[in-house]
């Protein structure tokens, strides 16, 4: 009988450390999914498509 009731509770803590674990996958696939879009360089994380900066030459444009 008491083999019987340490096999239920072994069962009881593997099932809650399960919960515990599937919650936690849980709980990191929707930050995940719901964390901001942005990119980081030297001067820190910013939000949004990464700025290009655009050369510009006097010279190149319309020739009209």
């Amino acid at each position: 009988m008491a083999l019987l009731m340490l096999s239920a509770s072994m069962i009881d803590v593997t099932l809650s450390i399960l919960a515990l674990v599937a919650g936690g996958v849980t709980l990191e696939l929707f930050a995940a999914a719901r964390a901001p879009l942005g990119y980081q360089d030297d001067r820190g994380f910013h939000l949004g498509a990464e700025q290009h900066e655009i050369a510009r030459d006097p010279e190149a444009g319309n020739p009209s």
